[in-house]
């Protein structure tokens, strides 16, 4: 990623430059059709993913700027002290891209700041916005911080929390903070608040590759074993303000222990997804940043869910699968969802209205064309997935008898909605072309076999929210 060389300073009232990386090309115009190939058969390429990756960036500037647009435009949208904030907060992430421009993408990217532009672009203009607003100074925070820069900020904490995305959260108990940032290490602390010991603050590590802390009401994100994604059971934007899944199931908070089933069952999927399918589990750790904990059902029910956010590609939000393979399936499921998702934005491949009018096998609903395309991708994932996990001679039968189970049982599935595709006169030219594709991976998994019980309409992965 190249940056353009750095204009002369910005004066005070002058109002925020785009950021450097917005000079990059906003989309790429084509996608070859060998790449649209290799993407309907499942299987992408590091070349793909680079690409995929570039589109997701693209478009969180797309939405960035859109939100700098608003405030430009409409100078009645939050009041004075509110822009001046935001003001002070992009000529931080300036420096900080001036510094180290990767370290702004990586901290832009993470999906949590998906979440936030989404609301601060849906937010009503006045103290609804201005509060939205104050969320940018974490972020710019955040790609401060990762970027080597030196810098001092007061930064909101909402409720007395804050959260800077992709490294932790402070428990401040008070409304402002002021990060202070060396060399080498980077200091919290409560503005106003004497020396009192408890408010001297946690101290950050700013490490080559991530950023550490430890002290009084920090907590970090914890890193997967084996792979650059965190548990994000922290950041306030995690998720969908509208919940999770058909029940709206929110978010698990933070408690004692409960990352380690978490780790445990994460490291045993990811050995399966490398021992199965190597380049699968290349893809996933590729394109995954953080696995979000989903609270269960409030009736106690163990009905697994998972989702993907399509504001925020690159998380996956789940309740705790059962098992190991249960979780293999949820990544393999949920990652397709994000390549489908970015790579919709950047060839869009069909031009589908709202109307939930189309029946599938893994869901008791009727579903919109949008959700058949998802589902049906994402289901043909697994079922090429469960496929050489049964043909292959890493893993023990039974596992592999399992795995013949759940690829027939997938790729009936599939069969059945691969018609609705199509069939539809709804999809572009592209989408023709990737439904195709879909269909010859299909028929070179050979013919349906028997439903499993309890797969067929029981599905718990959602389609892209």
């Amino acid at each position: 990623m190249s940056v353009r060389p750095r204009p002369a300073a910005r004066r005070a009232g002058d109002p925020p430059r785009p950021l450097a990386t917005a000079s990059l090309p906003l989309a790429v115009s084509l996608v070859a059709p060998d790449a649209l190939e290799r993407l309907a058969r499942t299987r992408a390429t590091a070349d793909d993913l680079a690409l995929l990756l570039h589109a997701l960036h693209s478009r969180r500037l797309v939405l960035l700027k859109s939100l700098l647009t608003r405030l430009e435009r409409d100078p009645r949208a939050v009041p004075a002290s509110a822009r001046e904030r935001f003001e002070a907060h992009w000529s931080l992430m300036e420096r900080a891209e001036a510094r180290h421009a990767p370290a702004v993408r990586d901290t832009l990217d993470y999906p949590s700041v998906g979440n936030w532009l989404a609301r601060a672009l849906a937010a009503p203009q006045g103290a609804p916005l201005a509060a939205e607003l104050e969320h940018f100074g974490s972020v710019a925070a955040a790609a401060a911080l990762r970027s080597g820069a030196a810098f001092t900020a007061e930064l909101a904490a909402p409720a007395g929390t804050l959260a800077l995305p992709g490294i932790g959260l402070l428990e401040a108990g008070a409304p402002v903070v002021r990060l202070t940032a060396r060399a080498r290490t980077a200091r919290l602390t409560v503005p106003g608040a004497g020396r009192h010991p408890a408010h001297h603050g946690p101290v950050l590590l700013r490490g080559a590759r991530r950023v550490t802390g430890a002290g009084t009401g920090w907590h970090g994100l914890r890193r997967l074993p084996g792979a650059a994604a965190v548990l994000d059971d922290l950041d306030p934007y995690r998720a969908p303000a509208t919940g999770v899944g058909r029940t709206a199931l929110p978010p698990s908070g933070r408690t004692a222990g409960a990352g380690r089933p978490w780790t445990r069952r994460w490291r045993a999927a990811l050995g399966l997804l490398r021992a199965t399918d190597p380049r699968r589990a290349a893809e996933t750790t590729a394109l995954l940043r953080c696995l979000v904990p989903v609270a269960g059902p409030a009736d106690g029910g163990e009905t697994e869910v998972s989702a993907t956010a399509r504001a925020a590609p690159g998380a996956i939000l789940a309740t705790l699968p059962r098992t190991a393979a249960d979780l293999a399936e949820v990544l393999v499921h949920e990652t397709q969802h994000t390549k489908l998702a970015v790579l919709h934005d950047l060839v869009p491949l069909h031009d589908a209205g709202p109307a939930a009018v189309h029946r599938v096998a893994w869901r008791p609903d009727p579903r919109p064309l949008a959700g058949v395309f998802q589902g049906t991708y994402a289901h043909l994932a697994l079922a090429e997935f469960w496929d050489r996990a049964a043909r292959g001679t890493a893993l023990p039968d039974a596992v592999r008898e399992e795995a013949r189970t759940r690829c027939d049982s997938y790729r009936r599935q599939v069969a059945e909605a691969v018609p609705i595709l199509l069939e539809s006169s709804e999809l572009t030219p592209a989408g023709r072309e990737f439904a195709t594709g879909m269909e010859r991976l299909l028929l070179s998994l050979g013919r349906t076999g028997r439903m499993a019980p309890g797969i067929a309409g029981a599905s718990s992965c959602d389609d892209v929210q």
